[in-house]
């Protein structure tokens, strides 16, 4: 089964331009961006990856520059000097691509401590359109019930200044994931669209599991793009 990269695009042309992403550690917000902002530009979207990840020093989206340009992505991160500080820099060229209509737009924010920097940009995020995705793994720590996800959720958007607009469930434990993780993930994710209101945007599954899942929720294949050190 493939991916319909015509049906992503009409989809994504419906919503507002500017996506940002946050969740807590372990979520796999990192991979969802690249993995956005690939679908995007493929199907012919003008695309701007920002990496506004400020807590931890790996495997965040600048970590992914050299491959995401080569697919024409734009990538804004913070200036060469700083690109592995931990401090709350506003990346080069955030005004450009958020002021401009031409880009469609991914934040990779992280928790709260990284959403605290949102707060600097938060007008003209609001002001252009956004969606606010909350990603959630229930695999890792404080995101296993619905109580620590919603708490994490308004943590986020205490920091923020932005108001969480949507959920998606990415349950994973990387390349050992089953359909028995998804599955568990799904029902929790939905308990917790369920207690908030909120609409459950994508169902990511990696691409082994891909079309063994019910649509009834919106799937995205996620396909890794990080080497980590555990996986080998």
């Amino acid at each position: 089964m493939e991916f319909d990269l015509g049906a992503f695009r009409r989809e994504e042309e419906q919503k507002p331009r500017i996506k940002v992403l946050v969740g807590e550690f372990g979520s796999g917000k990192t991979e969802l961006a690249v993995n956005l902002v690939t679908y995007m530009q493929k199907s012919g979207l003008k695309t701007a990856v920002v990496d506004m990840d400020l807590v931890k020093p790996y495997f965040r989206t600048r970590e992914h520059r050299q491959q995401l340009e080569a697919d024409g992505v734009t990538v804004i991160m913070p200036q060469a000097g700083l690109a592995h500080a931990d401090l709350p820099v506003m990346p080069q060229g955030l005004p450009r691509v958020l002021g401009s209509p031409e880009f469609r737009v991914v934040i990779d924010v992280g928790g709260a401590k990284s959403a605290i920097v949102l707060g600097q940009v938060r007008k003209s995020i609001q002001e252009n359109g956004c969606e606010v995705l909350m990603v959630v793994n229930v695999c890792r720590p404080f995101s296993r019930n619905v109580d620590e996800i919603v708490t994490a959720m308004r943590n986020v958007e205490a920091a923020s200044g932005l108001a969480v607009t949507g959920l998606v469930g990415n349950t994973n434990l990387g390349a050992a994931t089953t359909m028995q993780h998804v599955a568990t993930g799904a029902q929790i994710v939905g308990q917790v669209a369920e207690t908030t209101g909120l609409p459950l945007r994508w169902l990511v599954l990696p691409p082994w599991l891909y079309g063994q899942m019910e649509e009834a929720t919106p799937i995205l294949p996620l396909h890794p793009r990080t080497a980590y050190p555990w996986d080998e």
